[in-house]
């Protein structure tokens, strides 16, 4: 039975698990939900209105660290994502869970920031996240016009200093990291290095057949996809994305 993917467009635990599942090789489909009236639906199907959420055989998922342990329970025969070794796995799972505490709550704000910054972005970004609302393109401009003026605010712009200065600290780890041993645990993929991969969905936007903004693949949070250093970083997830996705069904 086919997996059904439950996601928000550019919401990067959603292509956390994606990535999970093409590296897997499973078969899946992807539904489409936007922020809003769209998660009554959500509440329906999990009892929370959160994504990602899974359904396979009459089971329903959600949370991304839940869905890769049900993944390699239920597909034992597949790519495994985390070593047999137990002392190899905690260690995974530690890197995993620490990239989602660092990453997954800053990312958004990041992104958000750069795309308050050019007008077209924001336009674009807002009508792939809101794509199954039927928000107006312009209003999500408008909205756009009314919320850059308060990312000047000082308290703000404090809390998103830290953040990039947090996240960037991170990505020049992970680099060190992959030129070490080619990934983050070892010398070969794990779920640590999907984890890194999709959580910086929206910091670059990848090629990727699945991609919301297909128009802007390779763009992103300046800063970060400029700076050589942390630019590695990025060279290596294209790569990732080039041996572990599989065409769009």
């Amino acid at each position: 039975m086919t997996i059904a993917l439950h996601r928000f467009p550019l919401s990067h635990f959603s292509e956390k698990v994606r990535l999970m599942l093409d590296f897997k090789g499973l078969d899946y489909r992807i539904v489409e939900h936007s922020p809003g009236p769209d998660q009554l639906a959500l509440m329906k199907l999990s009892g929370q209105r959160k994504v990602p959420i899974i359904e396979h055989e009459g089971s329903v998922i959600h949370d991304s660290t839940a869905i890769a342990l049900y993944l390699e329970h239920a597909f034992p025969d597949a790519r495994p994502m985390l070593p047999s070794d137990f002392t190899q796995r905690r260690v995974v799972l530690d890197m995993e869970e620490r990239l989602d505490a660092v990453l997954g709550p800053r990312v958004p704000g990041i992104a958000a920031d750069e795309a308050l910054r050019d007008g077209d972005l924001w336009a674009d970004v807002g009508a792939a996240a809101m794509a199954t609302s039927g928000v107006p393109r312009a209003l999500i401009r408008a909205v756009g016009w009314i919320a850059r003026p308060a990312s000047f605010l000082p308290p703000v712009r404090r809390q998103l200093d830290e953040a990039r200065t947090t996240v960037r600290s991170l990505l020049l780890e992970l680099c060190e990291r992959i030129a070490a041993d080619g990934y983050l645990c070892g010398r070969s993929p794990t779920l640590a290095d999907l984890t890194a991969a999709g959580l910086t969905l929206n910091l670059k936007v990848p090629d990727s057949p699945h991609n919301a903004l297909p128009h802007r693949v390779g763009e992103g949070v300046r800063e970060f996809i400029n700076d050589p250093a942390v630019g590695r970083f990025f060279d290596w997830r294209d790569r990732l994305y080039a041996v572990t996705s599989r065409s769009a069904p």
